[in-house]
């Protein structure tokens, strides 16, 4: 009943945004991946250490009616959102069996809250969404009460399909070691060890793989700053968590060096208390340390954007579950009006999430949403004008790249497009150009 009502509830927020179309790196992913277009060889061929996302690509567009269609990929998305719901409900009963409340609170909150609208909406948002699905099932049967051969094939299974999703799944050996020292149970060494074999050959493979960049490789900051960065940014995506407000889909983040090293004082000082606690019978914090640990990968590899909803994914399911785990100690002490303070806040997510879907419901609403809050970064407010061009709102358009011209003055894309526009004004003919540009 749960598993069938968190489905129609999803569907019925994210239906809006089903309509939208491909935005931001779906066009390099998919779009404009002749190698996808292609054979199934090519399509794995293209990064071996992702291709269980390119294999799913290409098996959609090889059964697609009209593969220029991004609905189709979010279905699948939605599906697989859905999916991991029903994993995290299945961890969370394993991590305290005893807490009668535990896994529905956390089925519910993952499954309405907001900000993973972006990692179903988002077509590339699929790396995140299969990573986080094979991450807490392998973590789901490394927790299993049996021993059996097909659990721990489970377990491998798991592991391998999550690093052939995203590298951030190369924290699963060491969060189930951790999972052990929460539970007060035998490490289960073979899988641990074999586990940390095939991250540590996976990890050498990668590094003699070529990077494929979606945008310029000039565009990425130096490692020492982008790791800087991510120390406040850390917080930030807690915050976001907690709090879904001001939800954008092109945060406009700087690279704040005072800020972001008094943050690593922080995260130093915090995470050392907390695995010091550990040591001396805190149980709780091992569970605390894992949260960190799926945000790993993101801290130590530079990418051009320092902040995307997506990327926060896996870490935000495992702050869910850490704040559902508390939240089930409270409704089970406050049981006459525990529950009413929680379904308001399940409330208020729907009414932010069905806000936020219809924000992916075309182009301008969502880059004009994205310039809107990001109102000084050139390239939420030059897509939101683009968008406009394509309405054949011209005067819109029109201000919109007079915009973007403020934040950049240099840049010549700029007035190519309003040289297009007052050429149209001109001439009507070149109005369909407009519209395919």
């Amino acid at each position: 009943m749960l598993a069938g009502f968190g489905l129609a509830l999803i569907f019925l927020i994210d239906y809006p945004s089903l309509s939208g179309p491909f935005v931001y790196d779906d066009f390099p992913d998919i779009v404009l991946n002749q190698k996808i277009q292609a054979g199934l060889f090519h399509a794995l061929s293209y990064n071996p250490f992702r291709a269980l996302v390119y294999l799913s690509y290409w098996a959609q567009i090889q059964f697609a009616e009209n593969s220029s269609s991004a609905a189709a990929f979010r279905i699948l998305n939605l599906l697989l959102h859905w999916l991991t719901g029903l994993w995290l409900i299945q961890f969370a009963l394993r991590l305290a069996p005893e807490r009668k409340w535990f896994a529905i609170i956390a089925g519910l909150w993952f499954w309405l809250h907001p900000i993973f609208l972006e990692s179903v909406n988002l077509i590339s948002g699929r790396f995140d969404l299969f990573s986080t699905f094979f991450y807490l099932a392998a973590l789901g049967f490394y927790l299993a009460p049996r021993r059996s051969a097909s659990v721990r094939l489970g377990f491998f299974l798991c592991l391998i399909l999550a690093l052939l999703s995203k590298e951030i799944s190369i924290t699963i050996p060491l969060s189930a070691l951790l999972l052990s020292r929460f539970k007060s149970e035998r490490v289960k060494w073979l899988e641990i060890s074999a586990g940390l074999g095939m991250v540590l050959i996976y990890i050498l493979l990668r590094l003699t793989w070529p990077m494929v960049f979606a945008k310029p490789s000039l565009q990425v900051p130096a490692w020492d700053v982008y790791f800087l960065s991510q120390n406040w940014i850390f917080w930030f995506g807690t915050l976001k968590t907690l709090i879904p407000l001001h939800l954008n889909f092109d945060y406009a983040l700087n690279n704040h060096f005072i800020s972001g090293a008094i943050f690593l004082l922080v995260n130093l000082i915090s995470f050392s208390l907390i695995l010091i606690l550990s040591i001396r019978g805190w149980k709780a914090g091992w569970l605390i340390i894992i949260y960190p640990l799926t945000y790993l990968p993101l801290a130590v590899i530079p990418l051009a954007d320092p902040f995307r909803e997506s990327r926060i994914y896996l870490s935000s399911a495992f702050l869910i579950l850490l704040f559902s785990l508390l939240i089930s100690k409270v409704l089970e002490k406050q049981k006459n009006w525990g529950w009413v303070p929680f379904v308001l806040v399940l409330a208020c997510l729907s009414v932010l999430g069905s806000a936020r879907a219809r924000v992916w419901k075309n182009g301008e609403s969502l880059w004009g949403d994205a310039a809107r809050k990001s109102p000084e970064k050139f390239r939420p407010v030059f897509n939101y004008a683009n968008a406009l061009r394509r309405e054949l709102e011209l005067d819109r358009a029109k201000r919109a790249y007079l915009w973007a011209k403020k934040i950049e003055p240099d840049n010549i894309k700029v007035d190519r497009n309003v040289f297009l526009i007052e050429q149209a004004r001109r001439n009507p003919e070149l109005l369909e150009k407009l519209k395919s540009q």
